[in-house]
């Protein structure tokens, strides 16, 4: 059994335990009798619970961080009581009769044991804290107290007890800051003249820069089937006009904000490591450009490929309504670009600056020529391609090439939220079909799709001839991925956290330039997190401890369960995002950074342009 299946059955488990429990503490203690109903109730949760280790112990081979709050606090708060019960309750009901209360309190602690364990899943992440622990415990505490003085008969002040207990566990809180957290450039704090502030990590000004304007605009968008939205645009247009150079040019785009309000944008270049002053993101390289503002970005297009722009202002909502844009570095002949965006609950696809379409996309290509297809998926979820009618290659993915790409005829690819796979063949005399999950698809020489591709998915992992990664690192860091309850832009709320904590206050790793630095990403949530960091490609280095063939990305899925692990070479200073691609995962507190030894920022989070990130 899959990791994730393990945790989805250790979820129902523990729901079970807590609801088994409570109803066998219930019905004994109403009745304070032996029957054959809390019997069978105490058996059954005796079973469940006995489950639930299991499912732990069989978790824990995958790693310590699915199994970390489970062995330190639910199982032992559970457990104990439980064998008590076993002990203790179980034979007393079993004769029948009138039980006395003090065979009934471990029943009592049993229910109070695995409803602690629920709010363990909930409220604590990995790493355990002290202080998440001491709050926990504290809740325990007055539970176990309240109901020992309800079965002693002491029922008089009660309500002074619960509220004793109330006042400390908010107490325990507030000191412990159990869900706080650092601040966004903690270590970065030093002063100008101890560090380097990242304005000055920019790109060259140029005399013979390919030069470029972007305008955002709200503009309404009509599709072939005759649906309308109100989108925010590049130019008019969504996609944006796509921006073509050949490798070695100099590129300078100037940005401008005709949105209406107080709708503040930037442009973060995706997957294109340019210097940290050009990443376009507010609050960490610039300020959001305010409508009637601009702002010049400048960077040297070094890397062929296929990439793509947008906003990165309020991201979870800019690029859903259109401002993003594709960039191609060196477009080799036969090159044709697929945009995939859905606005709302339409799927679309953009063919070659055409207009977005959400029916069947027709073209021509002449027999016998090269093709490129550049795939992009702008959307906050994985897509399903798969190509028919000739045999392909998976030529590039997030703009590198692939070493040893074999040809594939058939099978599936899943394109992660945020990556590119650029599809290499030669076009035969038959029609070609690039079906698409959630959209009619691409069509080429025909007038109807042959049957869509099946068999299994590849694993990209696996693809290719095996690139060396580096056999030893400087630094490892490991982000936990959960969804727990967390502080979030100032708001406690169930979060999507790392390490246990929410935007803005997850830690901030360090590195030194030069460094190689192994990145772990552990995914403990039941979401697929497709996990971006700016300014650097990474080298997969293992998936689910299974030695990986290093293909080169910059957006790779993390599904549940799942445990990556990555390399990251320090080669461009400055202060870095990383986050979780779906938007609405960023939004709600995945996204923290990687920052560079000595570099300052002179942004933060709001101000007068209002930065806010995701």
């Amino acid at each position: 059994m899959s990791t994730a299946l393990l945790a989805g059955l250790d979820q129902l488990l523990l729901i079970l335990a807590a609801a088994v429990w409570a109803a066998a503490a219930g019905v004994s203690i109403a009745r304070r009798a032996g029957n054959p109903l809390a019997v069978a109730l105490v058996a059954a949760a005796l079973l469940v619970t006995a489950l639930r280790v299991l499912t732990t112990v069989l978790l824990a081979g995958s790693g310590w961080w699915f199994v970390a709050e489970k062995v330190l606090l639910a199982l032992p708060l559970l457990v104990a009581p439980a064998v008590a019960s076993a002990a203790v309750s179980l034979p007393a009901l079993i004769r029948g009769g009138p039980v006395p209360p003090p065979r009934l309190l471990p029943l009592a602690l049993a229910a109070i044991g695995a409803v602690a364990g629920v709010a363990c899943a909930i409220v604590i992440g990995y790493p355990v804290t002290v202080a998440a622990a001491v709050v926990l415990l504290l809740a325990v505490g007055g539970a176990s107290a309240l109901a020992y003085r309800i079965l002693a008969g002491r029922t008089g002040d009660r309500w002074r007890l619960a509220g004793t207990a109330v006042l400390l566990l908010a107490v325990a809180w507030t000191a412990s800051a159990a869900f706080a957290g650092t601040p966004l450039h903690a270590g970065h704090e030093q002063t100008a003249s101890a560090g380097r502030s990242v304005t000055q990590f920019t790109g060259v000004r140029a005399p013979d820069a390919r030069r470029f304007t972007l305008t955002a605009q709200a503009r309404t968008i009509t599709f072939p089937s005759g649906r309308a939205v109100e989108a925010w645009t590049f130019n008019g247009q969504s996609p944006g006009p796509t921006l073509r150079v050949r490798q070695g040019e100099h590129v300078e785009v100037t940005l401008r904000n005709e949105l209406p309000g107080q709708q503040a944008v930037t442009i973060h270049w995706h997957g294109y490591d340019v210097p940290s002053a050009e990443d376009g993101v507010p609050g960490v390289t610039q300020d959001a450009v305010l409508p009637g503002g601009s702002h010049v970005y400048r960077f040297q297009a070094t890397d062929p490929g296929t990439y793509w722009y947008h906003s990165h202002q309020n991201s979870s909502v800019a690029v859903a309504k259109g401002l993003f844009g594709l960039l191609i570095v060196e477009p080799a002949d036969g090159d044709h670009t697929v945009a995939l965006h859905s606005f709302g609950a339409g799927m679309t696809m953009a063919v070659d600056d055409q207009p977005p379409s959400d029916a069947l996309v027709k073209t021509t290509i002449p027999p016998g020529s090269p093709v490129r297809l550049r795939v992009v998926d702008t959307n906050s979820l994985p897509i399903e391609l798969g190509l028919t009618g000739v045999a392909y290659r998976l030529a590039a993915v997030d703009g590198t090439d692939v070493p040893g790409a074999t040809e594939l005829n058939g099978g599936r690819l899943r394109l992660a939220a945020g990556g590119r796979y650029d599809l290499t063949f030669t076009m035969p005399s038959g029609p070609v079909y690039l079906d698409v999950q959630g959209h009619p698809g691409l069509l080429v020489n025909g007038d109807t799709p042959p049957p869509a591709a099946t068999g299994p998915t590849l694993d990209i992992t696996a693809y290719g001839s095996p690139t060396a990664t580096p056999g030893r690192y400087d630094q490892e860091i490991t982000w936990v991925l959960d969804r727990t309850f967390a502080m979030v832009d100032g708001l406690p709320r169930l979060a999507y956290t790392v390490n246990g904590k929410g935007f803005p206050n997850i830690p901030t790793p360090l590195v030194r330039e030069g460094q190689r630095v192994l990145i772990r990403v552990v995914n403990r949530s039941g979401d697929t997190h497709p996990m971006h960091p700016h300014g650097h490609h990474v080298q997969v280095v293992s998936k689910n401890g299974r030695p990986a063939n290093g293909i080169w990305m910059d957006t790779f899925d993390v599904r549940p369960g799942e445990v990556w692990e990555v390399a990251l070479t320090a080669d461009n200073p400055g202060m870095w995002m990383s986050h979780c691609h779906d938007l609405a995962h960023a939004v709600q507190g995945m996204e923290f950074h990687l920052a560079y030894e000595g570099v300052t920022s002179p942004y933060d989070l709001g101000g007068p342009a209002g930065n806010h990130p995701a």
